[in-house]
C-alpha cells in the first residue's frame, strides 16, 4: 500500500503485521529442537559412564555318556578264532542257506558223527531220511519207498586205498554208464577227493535214468566212499541237495 509523504511528496511502502500462527510454530519448532538436544546430551553421559555388559557364552547342551548312531547299525560281532574252530555234537541242528535253481532256499541239517564208520557230516533232515546199518548210513529221500530208494546217498568204509578203490568202482560203472573221473575234487572239509561221474550211458548217446556221484575220501586206515544216486529228472534238485551235503563231509579216524 503507497502513501504520501508529509512534506516532501515521496512515496513510501507500508510495513505488513507479523503472522501470529506462523510466529508459534516456529517458536514450538525451536522448543523440540531444544529437547531433543537435551535428551541425546544426557544419553551419550549416562554411556560414558556405564561399562558395557560382557558377552556371555551360549550355554552348550551336554553331550550324553554313550553316542548313539541313528543312521548307521551296529555291526554284528564278528566270530572270534575260537567260535571258528569249535565242532558241532552229533545230533546238533542248525538252518543254513543253499542255491537251488538260482534261488535262495534256508535248510535245517543236523549234524552226524559215526565213529564207527570213521566220518562226520551234515545232513538235509527235513528232506531226508537217516537209516543207519553197521556197515553203512543211508539218507533216503522222504518222498521214496524207503525199502526200495531212487534217490539217497549212501556212504561206507572200506580198508582199501582210495586209489585201489577207485578203480574197482570205475570198472563196475563202466557196464553201465560212460564215466568220467577227477582225482583232485575238493571238499571243502574234506580236502582233496576222487569223484567218478556217471551221468551218461555207455556210448555217449543217451542218458540213463538214474544217476550216480561217487565221492572217495582217503584216510589214514584206507578211505570212504559216498555214493549219490538219483533219478535223472532230480538232477537239479537231489543231485545239488547231495552236493551241499558232500562239502560237510570229513573222515575221521
Amino acid at each position: 500500500m503507497l502513501t504520501k509523504g508529509a512534506s516532501n511528496g515521496v512515496m513510501e511502502k507500508e510495513d505488513k503485521p507479523l503472522n501470529r500462527t506462523k510466529l508459534l510454530k516456529m517458536i514450538y519448532a525451536a522448543l523440540v529442537l531444544v529437547m531433543l538436544l537435551t535428551m541425546l546430551s544426557a544419553c551419550g553421559d549416562n554411556a560414558s559412564k556405564t561399562e558395557p555388559a560382557k558377552q556371555t557364552e551360549p550355554v552348550k547342551p551336554s553331550e550324553p555318556a554313550t553316542k548313539i548312531d541313528l543312521v548307521t547299525p551296529t555291526e554284528p560281532a564278528k566270530p572270534s578264532e575260537t567260535e571258528k574252530t569249535i565242532e558241532k555234537l552229533d545230533g546238533e541242528r542248525f538252518e543254513a542257506v543253499i542255491i537251488l535253481e538260482g534261488m535262495e532256499e534256508t535248510v535245517q541239517y543236523e549234524h552226524l558223527r559215526n565213529e564207527a564208520l570213521g566220518f562226520e557230516m551234515d545232513y538235509d533232515y527235513e528232506n531226508f531220511e537217516r537209516r543207519s546199518e553197521p556197515d553203512r548210513e543211508c539218507f533216503v529221500s522222504i518222498y521214496d519207498d524207503p525199502n526200495n530208494p531212487e534217490n539217497y546217498l549212501e556212504v561206507t568204509r572200506s580198508a582199501e586205498d582210495a586209489e585201489t578203490s577207485a578203480a574197482s568202482i570205475c570198472e563196475a560203472l563202466s557196464k553201465t554208464y560212460d564215466i568220467s573221473r577227477d582225482d583232485s575234487f575238493m571238499l571243502e572239509r574234506a580236502g582233496s577227493c576222487i569223484r567218478i561221474d556217471a551221468s551218461a550211458d555207455v556210448g555217449g548217446l543217451t542218458m540213463p535214468e538214474y544217476l550216480q556221484m561217487v565221492y572217495i575220501i582217503p584216510a589214514a586206515d584206507g578211505c570212504r566212499i559216498a555214493t549219490a544216486h538219483y533219478y535223472i529228472v532230480g538232477a537239479e534238485g537231489f543231485g545239488r541237495r547231495f552236493a551241499y551235503m558232500m562239502q560237510t563231509f570229513s573222515a575221521i579216524d
